[in-house]
């Protein structure tokens, strides 16, 4: 008895559990419907409405893209309008800095030519100065001779002694005073110291080589006047050195002996 009790058990625990697999089998099958439903419609045909949402954000993506390129290209376009401004202003800019440079430069050149012509001009107005100086001195000292008798004539100062002497001792005086015994090289001369009316000592003599006769500088005679009437020079040896005897005449040189007493005139240069 307890055997078919315990086989009955078995049986009815056998049916259950077929049961339980037939309900977990349905259930497979229930939920594979399921899942093939669901499938079937997420990949299905789309309802109409979608696809009128899907050109709408595609339309929109393309406008937002146009706009997109748009402002890029107008920030394009302004870069490139603001870098050109720019370009243009900087080259601008360069060429009014150019300008500004030739200008400094022609200044520059203007004001180092003003500068050199009147370091020129001072120069000139130094060499005025100097020789305005050199002339002033020469007119004091021309002024002080005049006060010491001497004579203005060309551009020499003469003074006639006031005393007879020898014609050595005469050139001493001469000599001591800055001066010599008178040399005649023009007729101006000539005629300037015969208006003296004066028997007197000049710078001539022929000491040295009897016959030649040389002015108290060293230079020969160039122009002459002796005494023609006279024959002069006639004395020989004992002649050797000259004076103004005949005033009255143009040719008025004489030779006498140097030991004589007479007057004798000094010539001193104003100028070289």
């Amino acid at each position: 008895m307890d055997e078919v009790y315990v086989n009955t058990e078995e049986v009815l625990g056998c049916r259950r559990k077929s049961k339980r697999e037939h309900k977990t089998v349905e259930s497979i099958y229930m939920n594979n419907g399921v899942i093939q439903t669901v499938q079937r419609k997420t990949t299905g045909p789309a309802p109409p409405g979608s696809e009128v949402l899907k050109k709408s954000y595609c339309r929109a993506a393309v406008i937002l893209l146009g706009l997109l390129c748009l402002f890029l290209l107008i920030g394009l376009i302004t870069v490139v309008f603001l870098f050109t401004q720019g370009k243009s202003q900087w080259e601008m800019e360069t060429v009014m800095i150019h300008k500004l440079y030739d200008n400094e430069t022609s200044e520059r050149n203007q004001l180092q030519t003003n500068f050199n012509n009147l370091v020129k001009e001072r120069d000139q107005l130094q060499k005025r100065l100097e020789d305005l100086t050199t002339n002033r001195d020469d007119l004091q000292r021309t002024l002080q001779y005049c006060r010491e008798n001497w004579v203005v004539f060309s551009d020499s100062l003469y003074q006639v002694s006031s005393e007879k002497k020898s014609w050595e001792e005469s050139r001493r005086d001469c000599r001591q005073k800055g001066a010599d015994l008178m040399i005649i090289n023009s007729r101006e001369e000539q005629n300037f110291v015969n208006q003296l009316k004066k028997h007197l000592w000049i710078g001539l003599t022929d000491s040295q080589t009897e016959g030649t006769w040389k002015w108290v500088d060293g230079t020969r005679t160039s122009t002459s006047y002796w005494n023609q009437r006279n024959k002069e020079p006639n004395g020989g040896t004992r002649q050797n050195c000259g004076e103004i005897d005949n005033y009255n005449f143009e040719d008025s040189w004489n030779d006498a002996p140097c030991s004589n007493g007479q007057f004798w005139i000094c010539e001193k240069r104003v100028s070289p």
